[in-house]
C-alpha cells in the first residue's frame, strides 16, 4: 500500500490485547491486514502473526476469544487521507467525529475488519 500515512500508535479498548487480535483463521486475517490496512509481516506460525507498519506493531491469533468482542485505538497521521484509502477499497469508515478522552478531544472514525475486530482510527482535534 502506498500510503503517506503514519500509523502512529496503538491502544486496546477494552480488555483488547493488542499483541493477540482474535482471528478465526490466520492467512485470510494477515491478507486483509496486510492489502488493506498496509501492515507487514514480521512472524508468522500456524496460529499467530507479528504485524507492523511504521511505529505499530501488533499481534493476530487464533486463541479461541470472539474477535466481536475486540477492539483497539491506532492513532494516525493523517485521518482524512486515511478514511478516503479505506472507503476506497470499500471498507465503509464510518463518520470522523470528535470525542474526548481524558480530557482531551480527538478527531476519530471507526471501521470494522470483516472478521470481527472493531478499529477506530484518530488524531488529535487542533484547536480552531
Amino acid at each position: 500500500m502506498s500510503s503517506d500515512v503514519v500509523f502512529n500508535r496503538v491502544h486496546p479498548i477494552g480488555d483488547t490485547d493488542t499483541n493477540a487480535l482474535p482471528v478465526k483463521a490466520i492467512g485470510p486475517a494477515i491478507g486483509y491486514y496486510t492489502q488493506v490496512l498496509g501492515f507487514a509481516v514480521v512472524k508468522k506460525d500456524q496460529n499467530s502473526a507479528i504485524l507492523k507498519r511504521d511505529d505499530v506493531q501488533i499481534g493476530l491469533a487464533v486463541n479461541g476469544r470472539d474477535p466481536e468482542q475486540a477492539s483497539c485505538y491506532f492513532a494516525v497521521s493523517d485521518l482524512e487521507a486515511l478514511r478516503r484509502e479505506l472507503d476506497a477499497k470499500g471498507i465503509e469508515p464510518g463518520d470522523i467525529d470528535v470525542q474526548e478522552h481524558e480530557g482531551k478531544k480527538y478527531r476519530v472514525f471507526f471501521a470494522k475488519e470483516p472478521y470481527g475486530v472493531c478499529f477506530c482510527f484518530g488524531q488529535p482535534a487542533t484547536p480552531k
